[in-house]
This record gives structure tokens, C-alpha cells and sequence, in this order.
């Protein structure tokens, strides 16, 4: 009954009228954050100045020009009179807009059906029923928060995943409250607020995900994980974006945790990207994780933002910590065709890593990548080729509890090690319309279900001191196969909320040596349709 009066209220309040051309103005100009979804920001990237930093993800609208998003939505709105056609087609449902101060309310929704040539006796099935709140306050405040609760059945190859340990994790998304095989049943929850004192600092503190990189994966940091506490600044000045973040993640495995409360561990990031030139980008990035080791808690040392993270590891004990640099390059032709590239160092010794290639510490990774927007001239055309290959036991750490992970999932690309992927995208939009294919290629070193020796692949499986002196080569291990091909057509029903009808197909092979509890050699036919609000990359891609 209380829900049914909470609801009517809104109806009632929503009947209100409003300028959306001035509210979407406003929203252009604020600290919101920008759709993070691949598809949609693909679409966006092309129309963004050289100029912006767009490695650092999600940006903020006031980091692009608002001529840009104005002329995105503008283009898509149909201008509908009554009510209903507004509220259905360009509008959000409830909005309150002042001189001082703006408020967005608006339903989330992800209901689909789908089969599975796997789960014959069953539908899959999506129902995500939430609310997201977003707005500013003054010139300098902005705000979000969304809400969800969600049940869904998942296709066999991805619902493996969720029952393969306890506690039962829906990958991106967080914890599930069900015991049942018939279906998962969790909350998800993310929200931020954020400050801009200055043209040169912006903070911003939230519970959500991030994604550093141009591809269409990271090997620094993805938004793969569920989302997770953090507290961000933003320094920009001449051709250079600074940032530094510190987060709280939580290892959930049962044996360590204590009293129902699961362990935590805290990360500090560095990500500096300099536009050299006015097409050309160089990132250098570092993390590091560690825990609360001796009564540690939160080290004060890694809140100083203009350190390097190993001087405070070796200072502080480096058994107790993890660190990871990198460095990116992204670099735009004239011609809309755009290269990048990523380089991933967990671990090095100088003489082994240029005289002995099977040293089991060269642990790092690499991406190339290139892509192109408005291909051969066509409007909104969108391809991309992407290569990543990480070496085994990247990633990972002697010491479990601070390997890079979060809720057991990967911080960077969702295979862990031990790996390489080879990723064709392409899409399309057609005002409202839109298609997209993607095929992911890969191979990867699986430990063996019977043998004790830890291969590379498994982030909470290291390899321990009898095993450091044999050779380590990438694929080592139980070697598994991965072909999968996704193609999904939809319809934007409203681009004020990105609200879509979708429908699609996955066509999935694996292959494996040895078959273990999360792959086996098998072929998936998934079919699927619903309707949604993209607000999140739901990445079905698990080898």
C-alpha cells in the first residue's frame, strides 16, 4: 500500500510542466557524470574536442563542450505535446527546476526474456525495478544516486560463474540474497556527489565503478567489479589531468572472513594523461593495494597525491602492499581513426625481463587497439579491432588478500592472466535505431581441476617457491578456447533517460583440455528481448 501512495504522488507530481530543453542545458553544463556504456559513448567520442581527456571514465559534462551533448539529445527528441508522448519519448518523468538548483527523478528498469539452447526447461530472464535521482546545487554541487533491486535467470555459461563460490556474486553488479538454483536475487546500489571549487580541482565522493583506458577493456582499472566506496580529485591544468583516487575493496572468501563481516583492503591510484600534442595522449598510471596487516587500517602515506607508490611500499614493508604501473598512448589521425595502446608492469626484475623471457616474475600485459568513427564517411558508424594479452600471474599477489580484485572479481580485464583476446566491434545509429555486433576471440591457461600447481590464470591461486624455477609461458596450463559473437538491434525510447527496446543473440563456443567447473566444451544459442535503461556495461563476455 505505501508504494502504491509513493507512486501516485509521483504521477501526480510529474504532471507538472517544465522546460527540457532548459533542464538538459543546465545538465550539460553540471558535474553529472556521462553514460558510461560503451555503445553510447562511442557515439559521443566523436564529436569531443581533441582536447579532452577522455581516458579517465566516466567524465563529466562540464569537461565536454555542451554544444555537444545539446545537439546529441536535440537531434534524437521528437517534441511531443500531450503528456503521455512526452513523459514516454524525450522527457524525464519528474523534474524540478529552479534558478539555484535542479532534480531529476526517473524509473530504472531492465525487464528481458531470453532462451538458452543450454536450460531447456526454463526462460531467462531479467527484472531490475529502480529509481535514480540526479541534480545540482548552486554552481559548484551535483549529485546522483541510483537504486535497484533485481531477480534474473542467466544464460548456463554465465550463471557458473555466480554459483562457482560462496558467497554468490553477480559479476558487476554485487552480492546475491538467493540460495536458489532457480534464480538470483541482489540489490545494486551507486551514488556520488561532487564538488568543483576551482577551474583546477574537482572531488567527488561515491560509491560506484571507474574505467581508465580507450578500449573497449582496461588492463588498469574497468568497471568489471562491482562498484565499490571512493573518494576522487580531479587536478587540470595546461595540457595535463591528474588524477588521484583512493578506494576501499573486500576479499568475501568465507575462510577469511569473521564474524559475517568480510575483509577489507584499501587502493590508492595515480593516473596522469598529458596531451603531448594536440593528438596525442600519454597516461602513466599506479595502484596499489594493501590491508589492514599489523593494525595498519587506511596508511596516511598513500593520501600524499604526488608520491610514488613503491618508495611508500618498501618503506612500509612489501609484503604487506601490491603495486601495479602502466603506461597508455592514444593518438588521432585526421581521418577519425584513432590508435591506443596499454602497457601493464605488475612486476619486474631488470636482468631477467630482457634476458630470460620465461621467468615466471615477468608479470605484465599489453593492449593494441585502433578504432574508427563515422567509418568511410558514414554518420555514426563505429569500428573497432582490439588486442590483449596478459602474462600468467599478473595481477595476482604471494599474499592473497591484496591481489587486484574486488567481491572475487578482476579491478582490470575480466580473464585475470594467463591470456590473450581479440576483440571486432562494430555499430551503428540511425537516429533512434541502432545495431551493434562484437565477436571476442580468445585463448586462455586454466589450472587443471586435479593438480595443485597454479597456472597463471586463477587471480586467488599463486605460484608458490618450488614452482618459481620452472618456465612460464602465456597459455601454460589447461588451455581453453573462447569464440563469442553478440548482435543486438534496439530502439531508443528516450534519450533523456536512455530508455531502449533491445533485442538480441549470442552465439558462444568454448573448448578446453580438461573440462573444470566453469568451462566446458560446449555451443550457446542465447536469444533475447526487453526493454531497459542503460545506465552500466552488462558484460556477458565470461570465457
Amino acid at each position: 500500500m505505501k508504494n502504491k501512495i509513493i507512486l501516485f504522488f509521483l504521477f501526480l507530481i510529474s504532471l507538472q510542466t517544465f522546460s527540457q530543453k532548459k533542464l538538459i542545458e543546465k545538465k550539460s553544463k553540471s558535474y553529472i557524470k556521462v553514460p558510461v556504456t560503451h555503445f553510447d559513448f562511442n557515439q559521443l567520442e566523436a564529436h569531443l574536442s581533441d582536447s579532452i581527456h577522455t581516458s579517465m571514465k566516466p567524465l563529466h559534462f562540464f569537461e565536454i563542450d555542451s554544444t555537444v551533448f545539446n545537439n546529441y539529445y536535440q537531434s534524437l527528441v521528437y517534441e511531443k505535446k500531450t503528456w503521455f508522448g512526452r513523459k514516454l519519448l524525450d522527457e524525464h518523468f519528474f523534474a524540478i527546476d529552479h534558478d539555484d538548483y535542479w532534480i531529476t527523478i526517473d524509473p530504472v528498469v531492465d525487464i528481458n526474456l531470453g532462451k538458452d539452447n543450454l536450460m531447456t526447461q526454463n526462460y531467462l530472464f531479467q527484472n531490475t525495478r529502480g529509481i535514480r535521482v540526479e541534480g545540482s546545487l548552486g554552481k559548484q554541487f551535483s549529485f546522483s544516486s541510483t537504486i535497484a533491486e533485481n531477480m534474473a535467470r542467466y544464460p548456463v555459461f554465465y550463471d557458473r560463474y555466480i554459483w562457482n563460490k560462496r558467497p554468490r556474486i553477480v559479476p558487476g553488479m554485487g552480492l546475491s540474497k538467493s540460495d536458489s538454483r532457480n534464480y538470483v536475487d541482489y540489490p545494486y546500489a551507486e551514488g556520488y556527489f561532487s564538488y568543483r571549487p576551482s577551474k583546477y580541482f574537482f572531488f567527488e565522493i561515491g560509491h560506484g565503478n571507474h574505467f581508465i583506458g580507450e578500449g573497449y577493456r582496461s588492463l588498469f582499472l574497468s568497471d568489471n567489479s562491482a562498484p565499490y566506496p571512493y573518494f576522487k580529485i580531479d587536478a587540470g591544468f595546461w595540457h595535463v589531468k591528474y588524477t588521484t583516487m583512493w578506494s576501499a575493496y573486500q576479499d568475501v572468501r568465507p575462510e577469511i572472513s569473521k564474524n559475517g563481516v568480510f575483509k577489507k583492503k584499501f587502493s590508492a591510484i595515480h593516473h596522469i594523461s598529458w596531451n603531448a600534442l594536440p593528438k596525442l595522449n600519454f597516461g602513466f598510471f599506479e595502484t596499489v593495494i594493501w590491508y589492514n596487516e599489523n593494525g595498519r587500517g587506511f596508511d596516511v602515506n598513500y593520501l600524499n597525491p604526488l608520491i610514488f607508490f613503491k618508495t611508500v611500499e618498501l618503506e612500509s614493508g612489501s609484503g604487506g602492499s601490491n603495486t601495479i604501473v602502466g603506461l597508455s598512448a592514444h593518438y588521432k589521425t585526421p581521418y577519425n581513426i584513432d590508435f591506443y595502446g596499454q602497457f601493464i608492469l605488475d612486476e619486474m626484475t631488470i636482468d631477467k625481463f630482457f634476458g630470460d623471457v620465461g621467468y615466471w616474475g615477468n608479470k605484465y600485459g599489453f593492449q593494441l587497439g585502433i578504432k574508427y568513427h563515422d567509418a568511410f564517411k558514414i554518420p555514426n558508424l563505429f569500428l573497432r579491432l582490439e588486442y590483449n594479452k596478459v602474462r600468467p600471474y599478473t595481477y595476482s599477489h604471494n599474499n592473497l588478500l591484496i591481489n587486484y580484485t574486488h567481491n572475487y572479481q578482476a579491478l582490470a580485464h575480466p580473464w585475470g592472466g594467463n591470456f590473450d583476446e581479440k576483440i571486432f566491434e562494430i555499430q551503428y545509429r540511425n537516429k533512434r535505431f541502432y545495431a551493434q555486433n562484437r565477436i571476442n576471440l580468445g585463448k586462455k591457461g586454466f589450472d587443471f581441476p586435479a593438480d595443485a600447481i597454479p597456472y597463471g590464470g586463477d587471480l586467488y591461486n599463486y605460484i608458490n617457491a618450488t614452482e618459481k624455477a620452472r618456465k612460464t609461458y602465456t597459455f601454460q596450463g589447461n588451455l581453453g578456447n573462447l569464440l563469442m559473437n553478440q548482435f543486438e538491434i534496439g530502439y531508443i525510447v528516450n534519450p533523456a533517460t536512455n530508455l531502449k527496446l533491445f533485442a538480441g543473440t549470442i552465439f558462444r563456443k568454448t573448448t578446453i583440455d580438461t573440462e573444470i567447473s566453469l568451462v566446458k566444451n560446449e555451443s550457446t544459442r542465447y536469444f533475447y528481448f526487453g526493454l531497459k535503461t542503460q545506465l552500466w556495461n552488462r558484460d556477458l563476455v565470461k570465457f
